[in-house]
């Protein structure tokens, strides 16, 4: 019975990149001291271009930097110049960055079609499969000394076409020549190297999704910083965002945008309803008050009796009742005539 003899691990190469390295010396500094002068040459020669010289006059410079009209024109010209090629270096990085991103998802529309095609719904299925099947290849032309001789040189193209059309009726023509326990032991091979592949898959999607979601908290911060200010305080923006967030709603900027623009409009409705509320109320509340004083002729107070002013000796002898129905009725109007 045919034992397997070696088991080639199937993996992608990792991509590595070089780095150059220059070092850079920078050259040696030529010597340019000389001989000093002595002290006495050095203050005569000052002292005299002290009294030769009359003091110099603080010149104007225009725009704190050029000395004449002419320079400064010529050197706002120059910022001009450099704020333009500015906008056109960045409109070209935009072009080539858009360029790349949809190339990259015509690639990946591309990839997800062939895999459609043969039958997987993903392209991450598509590209386990096949190495999983390239790691099946690899157990049976790894172990063709195992074969008894006379078959080796059969068996070997079966095997060499299977690997260069993918075709499984090549593999499976070349499989009866290899016992049915070594077959078993390389099923169990192919099980464990695909739950393996899966796992991996299953942690770089989760490593990616964090990474994606804390850049789009880090993007919908930025970009909303004031709407979000409020969050601890308002459990109800909070509570919705959430919801929105779990759901998978929020996405993107603009799925944001949306949002706000929700909150706000519920926001707005609530203020407006308090309004309402509140206007409402205060409707009912002036009506039942005219209601008690209109239905109570003998204690109404004319307003002829309303006096431009009262002193504190005429509110102290006042009954606590008229104080009351002046005050109820006139209010500031009435308080504000107390001397």
């Amino acid at each position: 019975m045919a034992e397997i003899e070696t088991v080639t691990e199937v993996s992608t190469p990792d991509e590595t990149l070089a780095e150059e390295t220059s070092e850079f010396v920078e050259p040696e500094q030529a010597d340019t001291s000389t001989i000093e002068p002595e002290a006495n040459e050095v203050a005569a020669e000052t002292e005299t271009e002290t009294q030769a010289e009359p003091p110099a006059q603080e010149q104007k410079l225009y725009a704190g930097k050029y000395k004449s009209i002419e320079d400064f024109e010529k050197g706002y010209k120059e910022l001009q110049g450099s704020f333009t090629k500015s906008r056109e270096f960045e409109n070209k990085y935009n072009e080539l960055l858009k360029q790349q991103q949809e190339q990259a998802e015509k690639m990946r529309a591309y990839q997800l079609q062939q895999a459609n095609q043969r039958g997987f719904q993903t392209t991450e299925d598509a590209q386990i499969a096949d190495r999983v099947q390239l790691a099946e290849f690899q157990y049976y032309w790894t172990n063709l000394n195992t074969l008894n001789p006379e078959y080796v040189n059969e068996v070997k193209p079966m095997l060499e076409n299977y690997y260069q059309t993918g075709n499984r009726a090549y593999l499976e023509e070349a499989k009866r020549y290899y016992s049915s326990d070594f077959i078993e032991r390389v099923a169990l091979a192919k099980n464990g190297i695909e739950q393996n592949l899966r796992h991996q898959l299953e942690n770089y999607q989760h490593e990616q999704k964090n990474k994606a979601e804390i850049e789009l908290a880090n993007t919908l911060k930025s970009e909303f910083e004031e709407f979000l200010t409020d969050l601890k305080e308002n459990k109800g923006k909070a509570k919705a965002l959430e919801m929105f967030c779990n759901a998978g709603f929020i996405n993107s900027s603009e799925d944001m945008g949306i949002f706000k623009q929700i909150v706000d409009e519920i926001s707005t409705f609530a203020k407006e309803q308090a309004i309402k509320e509140y206007e409402a109320q205060k409707t009912i509340e002036e009506t039942k008050e005219k209601a008690v004083i209109g239905g109570n002729v003998s204690n109404n107070i004319p307003v002829s009796e309303l006096k431009d002013s009262y002193t504190d000796e005429e509110v102290a002898a006042m009954e606590s009742e008229e104080f009351d129905k002046l005050y109820s009725k006139y209010g500031d109007k009435f308080t504000s005539r107390i001397k």
